[in-house]
């Protein structure tokens, strides 16, 4: 019998698999390759069905999409027993679809460290693999923290304002915790902040939170948060740092002070305008000169002194210091 030559058969594994994977195509990309920690991990996942079949993604489908999560080069991250996907996805054959997902639901990235994520897809008995990519997991810099009721009620609530890096800018991060049980109820990206106002953090009568920070030089954001930690709103407020502040009324209900809050533009509907600001030095930038010079005086003669002062009149000596120019000014 007559064997065939060793690069025969490696040749023929390597067409089947350019063969296997050319009949679905995974390419994916993260919202953020750095999140903090328990911050959603969004990714789109493009797939491409050159099977000729189409791709069931549904529970009882014929096929499944899944990642692998590695928290070390030996070990994967254990799943949640959540879905990944959240809606049901079908694919015809030769078409593509962009499916967006949440690690974060389906997979226990729960530590502050590295993770490498590759998308897997099985159909058929074979298993389609995506790019390797890298996800930073930070706790992030713990700006604030406060506790809100007791333990004993099981309906504590402790809120914390985190920093990190992102995107070549800090961002805030609103985070809210269930004390009574250890689950976090949700972490919330507020956006881009500047270093110099301290967030400040308020709770009105009804339970509700609210954040204030800076993302510009006279730009104010103010963002609501509910007991559950649904998010309830922003409002958008400019003033100076050293005037704005956030303030509980009478009634209890939170309030901006010091500030004027941007207002919709009737010509473009959705979109805010900025309320004029006064000017940040209000007074005469001339140092003291006159806009209009007017013309110079003309110049008075001196009085003539009387006869008995001429008489008694004599020149000074010359060891004599004049007093010309000691006379008091007035700035």
């Amino acid at each position: 019998m007559k064997r065939m030559p060793l690069g025969f058969w490696v040749g023929l594994v390597w067409a089947f698999a350019v063969a296997a994977q050319a009949q679905v195509e995974l390419s994916w990309k993260l919202a953020n390759n750095r999140t903090v920690l328990m911050e959603p991990v969004k990714a789109v996942v493009s797939i491409v069905n050159n099977s000729g079949r189409p791709l069931d993604l549904t529970a009882r489908g014929n096929a499944k999409l899944s990642f692998d999560v590695e928290d070390q080069p030996t070990s994967t991250v254990a799943g949640t027993g959540q879905p990944l996907l959240r809606r049901p996805v079908i694919i015809p054959a030769g078409e593509t679809r962009e499916v967006e997902v949440n690690l974060l639901d389906a997979y226990r990235i729960v530590k502050g460290q590295s993770y490498m994520l590759t998308p897997m897809l099985e159909f058929d008995g074979i298993r389609f693999s995506g790019q390797r990519l890298s996800l930073e997991v930070q706790p992030g810099i713990e700006l604030l923290k406060r506790d809100y009721g007791t333990l004993s009620s099981g309906d504590a609530r402790q809120i914390s304002l985190r920093l990190i890096h992102r995107d070549r800018s800090d961002r805030l991060f609103f985070r809210i915790d269930n004390s009574s049980t250890g689950y976090c109820l949700g972490v919330y990206d507020l956006g881009r902040v500047i270093r110099f106002f301290t967030p400040c953090l308020e709770q009105d009568r009804n339970g509700s939170f609210h954040v204030l920070h800076q993302t510009g030089p006279d730009r104010f954001v103010l963002s609501s948060f509910g007991y559950d930690g649904a998010p309830q709103g922003v409002a958008f407020y400019a003033a100076q740092v050293g005037s704005i502040r956030l303030a509980r009324s009478a009634m209890g209900d939170v309030v901006v002070q010091g500030a004027t809050a941007y207002v919709a533009d009737p010509a473009n509907p959705g979109m805010l305008v900025a309320p004029a600001l006064p000017p940040s030095h209000p007074y005469n930038m001339t140092l003291g000169e006159s806009s209009a010079k007017s013309p110079p005086a003309a110049p008075v003669a001196p009085a003539a002194p009387p006869a008995a002062a001429k008489e008694n009149a004599r020149p000074r000596a010359n060891s004599e210091k004049s007093n010309a120019g000691s006379e008091p000014v007035s700035w």
